[in-house]
């Protein structure tokens, strides 16, 4: 049987270890940012199109692959893990949970319709406009149909954040192994997604929130120019860096409860 984890002793530990890496990470760090600096403006600018986004992307993600890499050999000296188990690990996770919210995201869409629908505030059949089918959801959420949709949708997202949860190893893991440990330590965390949800709320959450928060504010103070989405992009990747810092020691905390070094 599992141990019970101490979801404030994860948190202390989650973000000494958060501190103890952000030094050691910072070069690679440093061009995450910058990687995404680029990548917000070829996404959102006329030039390049959707060929330079891309390549701004695939950068994106190597840096960030590197930046996790860096993190976690911090945060665990002396483990093997290289860049292509770690590459390797985060791509099946963006894919599952790309081809999963897919799905939730269509079902939910097509949910909402069918509640639309059956509301009688909108007739789809008389092919209303973007404008009237946007009021029309804002009126139905309001009545038992829009109580309807928001459990669904809420559900779709809880199971989400389940599939999350229960992969908060995967990282840690493969660096520790040198291998890709892609849905090989799901067993370990059966069972404990309570505690592990309540430490992500300090871990993950509140620093996402509050980083999300600032760069809204900044972005609407810097503007639209070029310069001003590059500058919005690096930001905004700083301001996420405490959560992706203390979501890596989250992992650390766990893996060394549930599945410790031979």
């Amino acid at each position: 049987m599992t141990a019970p984890l101490s979801v404030s002793d994860m948190v202390k530990e989650a973000w000494g270890l958060a501190s103890r890496a952000a030094l050691p990470a910072l070069p690679w760090l440093a061009l995450w940012w910058l990687s995404g600096g680029v990548y917000k403006w070829a996404l959102t600018g006329a030039a390049g199109g959707t060929g330079l986004a891309l390549v701004a992307l695939a950068a994106l993600f190597a840096a960030g692959v590197q930046a996790s890499l860096s993190i976690y050999k911090a945060m665990m000296p002396g483990t093997a893990g290289g860049f292509l188990p770690l590459a390797h690990a985060n791509l099946a996770v963006y894919l599952a949970f790309g081809f999963i919210g897919f799905f939730v995201l269509f079902f939910t869409g097509a949910f909402g319709v069918m509640m639309l629908q059956l509301s009688g505030v909108v007739d789809l059949a008389a092919e209303p406009t973007d404008a009237d089918v946007q009021a029309g959801l804002k009126a139905v959420l309001a009545t038992p149909y829009g109580a309807a949709l928001v459990l669904v949708f809420g559900a779709g997202m809880g199971g989400l954040c389940w599939l999350a949860l229960r992969l908060t190893l995967i990282g840690a893991a493969t660096v520790q192994a040198g291998q890709a440990r892609v849905f090989r330590t799901w067993g370990r965390t059966k069972g404990l997604t309570l505690p592990l949800g309540l430490a992500a709320l300090f871990t993950h959450v509140a620093p996402f929130l509050l980083g999300g928060a600032a760069n809204t504010a900044l972005t609407e103070l810097i503007g639209k120019a070029d310069w001003a989405r590059f500058s919005s992009g690096v930001t905004g990747f700083v301001l996420l860096t405490p959560f992706v810092l203390a979501g890596h020691g989250l992992a650390v905390a766990a893996l060394r409860r549930l599945a410790p070094a031979a």
